[in-house]
């Protein structure tokens, strides 16, 4: 904290406090088994007070070193080292006054010590095997402390180190470290060297994806060094407070470990506190299970038809959110004996009685909850999800890049209606098919439904492959001729005579495949409710799927090149006056590919735009260079280069004749 300001009522019967004496202490015991605290004098009234406001400013204390890191931070040292740290406050009155009143009692701090509370966010920590209770050092207990033990080996092999997870990306500017002296808190019941005679390594990580860190952690980021304390034995006895005060970067990780030359055996009474200057740069926020069943009153599930919401987003802001839905919910049970530690349910029922601790059960997804959906690119998108579902949850992702501002939620909402029918199921058949050959499949639909429901009257198929051939209609069993068949790229709407509710679907379509599992999706509509869709769920297991068991023994990647006319004459008499390219790509998704001309020196002549429709990448060449430049004739090579990290590049030759 930087001051106490004492603020005094000052009228008839209640007056300024006249001669009085301030005690802070920083919470730390100096007895193991009573309330005894090492309080220290910072102000006493040299003559009677009669001011309605005293102002008792904290100051930097000898054992204390503050340390800027980064350079054009523009910080006052001077007010800087006016802070101290305190948690109980003794005002003690030294004349008898029978008025004597006081009004109020304000502590300013530096600030908020963000890596309060990081268990409740999420967070958690990890420590290595001579580590013990690295979560005491976040913990604002001044008694508690971690136990560090080195040896020979090095921090990693030793296991002097620890990770904490602070739950949220927060904008970090400053970490204090408060090392207990001998004498203070339980720090004289240590044995061992003295923790600042021993170096250590900060690392700090936002949390962003990366092939890994090479730490003993599990997430998958980058870490980069925030302090490098070599605090030799010279120092020991004398430095104990650690101020480091930084330019505000991003940080969800922190790490440290021991520098192993500068080991030593010791048990280290920390206390670690974080500061933030402003906004977090990034929470994650999840919904409970919302059981829309319920929501309606009626029990039955529901088509959730899109999720709106309101947000204020300031420049460099921004709001994501996604969506997952099921019908069923499970219990899961967590065993602990009466130490606390967690046993398996065996364990458990083996315990006589009073060596049984609590049973925590959790609530979680059942089997028949999809995945995560992509995340929605604007209020009102439709629901990304499977539905309808009884049950729907919703994660939001807050995130600034600058911490004085931040994204502000002011609704969100979940728009739904009655289902078209209660469950509809399906399944494609055959289940295997051939790399890129026209193949006669089977969808069968199996609604069901009960008198409430309003039922089906269009089929909006979505097939990772082109369509093509005569769609065949069966309904119950019985051909009929559909009203309407839309094909469009990998899009197939089928639009029936008659209203379904019970009656069994079929549909016999032919297509050609080239993903290794092709997923085949189906939506049902009613003429009446346009605009709604009801997804439909596998009717078993990978019953929605196509497997290509040929593919992975492909060895290219681009398949199905078509380079057309091998000849051809860009004359300006449109008369074979380009060139079209075609391919497919196997084995390679969400990749840009790209086609290149070049002379035969190996000289690039023109890069080539292309777009991707019924199932291929289509790319044209009229024979002009990257200025515009009609090209001289002769024999030219069209590269294709799937995009892809392994090259596969495919060359053929074209001729340029006038």
């Amino acid at each position: 904290a930087r001051e106490i300001r004492l603020v005094f009522p000052d009228k008839d019967g209640a007056r300024p406090l006249r001669q009085f004496s301030i005690f802070i202490a920083s919470g730390a015991r100096i007895q193991a088994l009573n309330d005894v605290f090492k309080f220290a004098a910072i102000y006493r009234t040299t003559r009677p007070n009669r001011d309605a406001e005293v102002v008792i400013p904290l100051e930097y204390l000898g054992t204390d070193s503050t340390y800027v890191l980064d350079e054009g931070l523009g910080l006052d040292l001077k007010r800087e080292n006016r802070y101290q740290v305190i948690q109980y406050i003794i005002i003690e009155i030294d004349e008898q006054s029978l008025d004597a009143a006081l009004a109020e009692v304000e502590v300013l701090a530096v600030g908020d010590n963000v890596s309060l509370g990081t268990a409740g966010r999420g967070g958690g920590f990890l420590e290595g095997g001579r580590t013990t209770g690295a979560a005491l050092m976040f913990d604002g207990d001044m008694d508690s402390f971690a136990l560090l033990t080195s040896a020979d080996e090095g921090w990693l092999e030793d296991g002097v180190w620890w990770r904490v997870d602070l739950g949220a990306v927060f904008f970090l500017d400053e970490l204090f470290l408060y090392q207990s002296q001998l004498g203070e808190g339980l720090r004289s019941q240590v044995q061992g060297g003295n923790p600042s005679a021993s170096g250590g390594l900060f690392l700090v990580s936002d949390g962003e994806p990366a092939p890994g860190s090479g730490l003993p952690v599990p997430e998958q980021v980058d870490y980069e060094i925030l302090v490098e304390d070599r605090c030799r034995p010279q120092c020991a006895g004398r430095l104990f407070h650690q101020r480091y005060m930084f330019a505000p970067r991003k940080v969800r990780y922190l790490f440290w470990h021991e520098i192993d030359e500068l080991a030593g055996s010791f048990g280290w009474g920390l206390e670690a506190m974080l500061f933030s200057p402003g906004h977090p740069a990034r929470v994650d926020m999840r919904s409970d299970f919302i059981d829309l069943a319920a929501a309606a009153g009626d029990g039955r599930p529901r088509v959730i038809e899109r999720l709106t919401w309101a947000a204020d987003l300031p420049p460099r802001t921004k709001v994501q959110l996604r969506s997952r839905s099921g019908n069923t919910l499970q219990e899961v049970f967590s065993f602990f004996d009466k130490k606390g530690d967690e046993v398996t349910e065996e364990r458990y029922n083996s315990l006589p009685g009073v060596l049984q601790g609590p049973v925590d059960t959790s609530v979680v997804v059942g089997e028949d909850w999809g995945a995560w959906s992509n995340f929605y690119q604007a209020s009102g998108e439709a629901f990304q999800s499977q539905s309808p579902r009884r049950f729907v949850q919703l994660e939001m992702i807050l995130s600034t890049d600058d911490w004085q501002v931040a994204p502000e939620v002011d609704a969100l909402a979940i728009e739904f209606t009655d289902a078209l029918v209660q469950v509809a199921k399906g399944r494609i058949w055959p289940r295997q098919a051939r790399l890129n050959e026209q193949t006669r499949f089977t969808y069968t639909l199996w609604p069901q439904g009960d008198g409430q429901d309003s039922g089906f009257d269009r089929l909006r198929f979505k097939i990772p492959g082109v369509v093509d051939g005569q769609v065949v209609l069966r309904v119950a069993g019985e051909q009929v001729e559909p009203v309407a068949v839309e094909k469009k790229g990998d899009s197939l709407l089928v639009l029936l005579p008659d209203v379904v509710l019970l009656d069994s679907v079929e549909v016999d379509f032919s297509a050609r495949l080239i993903d290794y599992a092709a997923l085949f999706v189906l939506d049902l509509g009613l003429a009446e409710k346009p605009g709604l869709w009801q997804s439909v769920e596998a009717s078993e297991r990978r019953g929605n799927l196509v497997l290509l068991p040929g593919l992975p023994d492909q060895k290219v990647l681009v398949g199905d090149l078509r380079v057309e006319p091998a000849a051809f004459t860009p004359n300006g008499d449109q008369i074979n006056d380009q060139v079209e390219i075609g391919f497919i790509l196997l084995k390679a998704q969400n990749v840009q590919p790209r086609v290149g001309i070049y002379d035969v020196a190996g000289r690039l002549v023109v890069w080539l735009k292309g777009e991707q429709f019924d199932g291929g990448w289509h790319f044209n060449w009229s024979g002009l260079d990257v200025d515009g430049a009609i090209v001289p004739p002769g024999v030219y090579l069209c590269r294709v280069d799937p995009g892809t990290a392994s090259s596969g590049s495919v060359l053929r030759t074209v001729a340029v004749a006038y």
